[in-house]
């Protein structure tokens, strides 16, 4: 049996990764002024980010019911079941536009698996990775659905926002509070609650005070328990600033693999450079 793992570019699996794992990643779409791109085909990160810093504004649009019916169609002519993983449909309509997808052309369940992944970047991206890797090995639909399932209640996302002018720009926060904030060096701690939705956990001055205060939370919330031994720390071109959260994390978690990797930009066009996250699984059965 034959099963095709698809997902999105809010999954910010690489290229090479992707033809690695026969993972399929439809591309999200993002908005500046009249023009529109194709997360990871015609645009960067590293370029969304420079003209970030230098004034623009970019919005995100999900993937639409149409380009869905032509990839499910296409996978499903070529493999016995697919299944998809989402960004959080607390962030975006695009879980919602695949259901309308598959229910219009009439696919069962047994067919197509649709998950909520309830978040974004790399504890999707991890998500859609171990399936294809359980896939390849032979674990059945069935398995890999309640597999799905427990990767979703488990994973956990901790992050920080360097910068209030992004979310000032996008509407996100007032100018007055932006403009207040960024004058006391305030950094906005953020997390993922359980329904997917980004929430703000914590306000504090500074960045040390930052780092420390969101691994502190990173790890009230996952503990020491983890899948694969692995805790994933994404940024928005911000290298520096995302190996001293590392670092931060090596202090705590010294027998884990820690590695840095890009923040997706479906997410990263709103919050701007400079966010940086930690994201991990809880260990499960």
């Amino acid at each position: 049996m034959s099963i095709k793992i698809i997902t999105d570019s809010a999954s910010d699996i690489g290229k090479d990764l992707a033809k690695d794992f026969s993972i399929d990643i439809m591309p999200i779409a993002i908005m500046k002024d009249d023009k529109t791109y194709l997360d990871g085909v015609d645009i960067s990160g590293k370029e969304i980010y420079d003209n970030m810093r230098n004034g623009a504004v970019y919005k995100t649009g999900a993937i639409t019911p149409h380009e869905y019916e032509v990839k499910f169609e296409e996978v499903l002519n070529k493999y016995d079941k697919a299944i998809y993983v989402s960004l959080s449909t607390g962030m975006s309509s695009t879980f919602n536009n695949a259901v309308l997808a598959k229910n219009s052309l009439g696919i069962g369940d047994d067919r197509l698996l649709l998950v909520d992944s309830r978040g974004a970047s790399m504890g999707q991206g991890m998500m859609a990775i171990n399936l294809a890797k359980l896939a390849r090995e032979g674990m059945s639909f069935e398995e890999l659905e309640a597999y799905a399932d427990n990767f979703v209640k488990n994973t956990r996302y901790v992050f920080f926002v360097d910068s209030l002018e992004y979310l000032q720009r996008g509407g996100r926060v007032s100018k007055l509070k932006a403009t207040i904030g960024n004058l006391i060096n305030m950094k906005v701690i953020l997390d993922v609650h359980a329904d997917g939705v980004i929430y703000t956990k914590d306000k504090v001055r500074g960045t040390n005070r930052a780092i420390a205060k969101t691994v502190e939370i990173f790890e009230e919330e996952v503990g020491h328990e983890l899948y694969d031994d692995r805790i994933m720390v994404c940024h928005a071109d911000c290298i520096e600033l995302a190996t001293k959260v590392r670092d931060a994390l090596v202090e705590k978690y010294p027998d884990k693999l820690i590695e840095l990797n890009p923040f997706a930009v479906s997410i990263g066009a709103h919050t701007g450079p400079g966010t940086v996250h930690i994201c991990a699984v809880r260990k499960f059965n």
